[in-house]
Parts: structure tokens; C-alpha cells; sequence
């Protein structure tokens, strides 16, 4: 027996893992390591950036959706139920709510920059210093 083992060969191969794996294997040992290595500021810069937009967002779907159903009844008004001075009111009622969606939309983005931007900055900040400030 101890003749046949001296007669076999060991074979190895070593495959090392692509980018993907790469990826997937540094996910898993970020959730273990503790929080103030974990980027805690980044992820609460990218928190931030979205609470800042979310408002604006929600705001302008909610906006065009009822603004479209608004039109829709006013084209149902006249196409339908042939009361044309009615649909022709509601369809501008409608268009109304459509047309302000966008500025509404571009007010509600500055208002959550102007509340959200201060802490933001200030977190950028200490996640990387800008070189501009070092060239002076």
C-alpha cells in the first residue's frame, strides 16, 4: 500500500475569483466590520442626498398622475357626455396641474437643498478634503 501512494501524483489548480466574486466577497466582510470603518458617512451622504429629492419626487408623480386623470375627465366631459363648456374647464384645470408639475418639482428640489445641503457638505467634507483648498 505504501508503494501506490508514493506513485500518485497531487494535481492543483487555483481559479482566482473575478470581479463579481470580488465584489460579493467584500459586501459580506463590509457587514462585519465594525461601523466606523463600515463608511457609516457615506452611506449617510447617500441617505441625505435622497431624503433631499424624495419630497420633489413623490410630489411631481403624485402631481402628473392627478393632473392627467383631470384632463382625461375633462376630454370624457366633452367626447362623451357632449357637455363641451364643463370638459373644456376641467381638461384646463387639468393641463394646469400637468404644467406646474416641473416647477413645483425644481422648487421642492432647492428647498431640500437648502435643507439638507449644509450636512451635506459638511460630510463631504470629512470624507475627502478638497484639493483646491490645498493648491492656495
Amino acid at each position: 500500500m505504501d508503494n501506490n501512494r508514493k506513485n500518485e501524483e497531487f494535481d492543483f489548480s487555483y481559479v482566482a475569483p473575478d470581479s463579481e466574486e470580488k465584489r460579493w466577497i467584500e459586501d459580506i466582510r463590509r457587514q462585519y466590520l465594525p461601523e466606523e470603518r463600515h463608511g457609516s458617512k457615506i452611506d449617510e451622504i447617500k441617505s441625505l442626498h435622497k431624503k433631499a429629492r424624495r419630497l420633489a419626487k413623490c410630489t411631481a408623480a403624485a402631481m402628473g398622475i392627478v393632473g392627467c386623470l383631470v384632463l382625461g375627465a375633462g376630454m370624457s366631459l366633452t367626447l362623451v357626455w357632449g357637455r363641451m363648456a364643463a370638459g373644456i374647464v376641467v381638461g384646463l384645470i387639468g393641463m394646469l396641474i400637468v404644467f406646474l408639475t416641473y416647477p413645483v418639482h425644481q422648487f421642492l428640489i432647492e428647498w431640500g437643498k437648502k435643507t439638507y445641503g449644509d450636512k451635506i457638505l459638511k460630510l463631504t467634507d470629512e470624507v475627502s478634503p478638497r484639493d483646491d483648498e490645498n493648491k492656495l
